[in-house]
């Protein structure tokens, strides 16, 4: 069977696999079957929605261009120097008169498909210059909220691209409109939805399994990470930024541990990144007053590493990214590690790390041409290969 019917007939079976899934009865499924079901079905979820951001990006790359690969091989995902194409809804014609496919997170499309075929606007804007990534929450009437499912999704799965992807160095993060984030969608809260309803232990599966799945994804994030706070970060938002190793904000920015206000704790785990990011008492100021700061302050108190006017703010993390960039991919992803590392190791266990870590970039042929140019009074080349030649 050859390769596109191969595609047409499993991509059948999922449709018919799904739907039957879907008119199943829960109630008369036993508990611990449910249990035994769902890290499974979750994992194939996770992994059904990068592979729908592969899928529809071959697609747009083939009707933008006309490019089809060769037999055996597959365009890189996402691709260099891909700009957001013209927002348009799914399905609907696009000015060249073809329609955009119905799909998960892409680069650039803004419109998603869920169960049973109902449209929901696409949680996650993903732009790639070269070796610089931007990613953009884009659910600007709700000012960017990450509480949702598909945000979630989306913010994991481009982080897993960024770990497979050794061509890519650095991650912007921002939001969408003139908010950064909301952190949580307050509204669900009320009406006790999505993640915020159930008894307290499905509460607590929803927080262990959906808004604290971000944390853990950017902590374990490879390559660097920029966030450009372009407007309020509240709540969750505001730990969103904190997850990120660097702080761009606009002086439009302003940040707030609000959680207290709403009679809440930060179940995201902003009680972790806080005090890490501005010491112990200024989190306790934030977290227990629940109160604003701007930008100014933010920056006074080391929380951000730069304040810029908003209509600069891309370019000066554009400008910090591509620092970044130049140098060698795999002493930027080992850096990025170690200084983890460093936040809850001892000395003696870093030291350890650090010389097992040193001894494989030693053996490098970015190191070797880092030495060389060096010598030589020129400006690097570097490659990524990890073996010196």
């Amino acid at each position: 069977m050859c390769s596109t019917d191969a595609f047409r007939s499993q991509v059948r079976a999922l449709e018919h696999a799904v739907d039957a899934l879907l008119d199943i009865d829960l109630g008369s499924v036993a508990a611990a079957e449910l249990a035994d079901a769902l890290p499974r079905i979750a994992a194939r979820t996770r992994n059904l929605t990068g592979y729908t951001a592969r899928v529809n990006f071959q697609y747009e790359n083939r009707q933008a261009t006309g490019a089809h690969p060769p037999t055996g091989t597959e365009l890189p995902f996402p691709p260099e120097d891909t700009a957001t194409p013209t927002r348009s809804p799914a399905g609907e014609p696009t000015a060249a008169g073809r329609r955009r496919p119905r799909s998960g997170i892409v680069a650039g499309d803004n419109r998603s498909i869920v169960a049973r075929g109902a449209t929901v606007t696409a949680p996650l804007r993903v732009q790639r210059t070269g070796d610089i990534v931007v990613w953009t929450i884009d659910n600007p009437e709700q000012r960017n909220p990450i509480s949702d499912e598909a945000t979630i999704e989306a913010l994991e799965a481009a982080v897993g691209e960024a770990n497979r992807d050794h061509s890519l160095r650095v991650a912007i993060l921002t939001g969408a409109g003139t908010a950064f984030s909301a952190g949580g969608n307050v509204k669900h809260m009320r009406d006790k939805a999505g993640m915020f309803g159930g008894t307290p232990a499905e509460l607590r599966q929803g927080y262990r399994h959906g808004i604290q799945r971000i944390p853990k994804a950017l902590y374990h994030c490879e390559i660097p990470t920029i966030a450009a706070v372009n407007g309020p970060a509240i709540g969750a938002g505001c730990d969103l930024a904190l997850m990120c190793d660097m702080r761009i904000a606009a002086t439009t920015a302003t940040f707030a541990e609000s959680f207290v206000r709403l009679g809440l704790i930060p179940g995201d785990g902003g009680a972790w990144l806080l005090p890490r990011a501005v010491g112990m008492a200024r989190a306790s100021q934030l977290a227990f007053t629940g109160a604003a700061i701007d930008a100014a302050t933010a920056l006074d108190w080391g929380m951000v590493n730069e304040v810029v006017e908003p209509d600069r703010l891309m370019e000066a993390a554009h400008c910090l990214a591509a620092d970044i960039a130049v140098n060698p991919p795999h002493a930027l992803r080992m850096t990025k590690r170690l200084l983890r590392e460093g936040q809850h190791q001892s000395l003696e266990t870093l030291l350890e790390l650090s010389a097992a870590m040193q001894a494989i970039t030693h053996h490098t042929a970015d190191h070797d041409e880092a030495v060389a140019a060096m010598l030589e009074r020129r400006t690097p080349g570097f490659t990524g290969n990890r073996r010196s030649p």
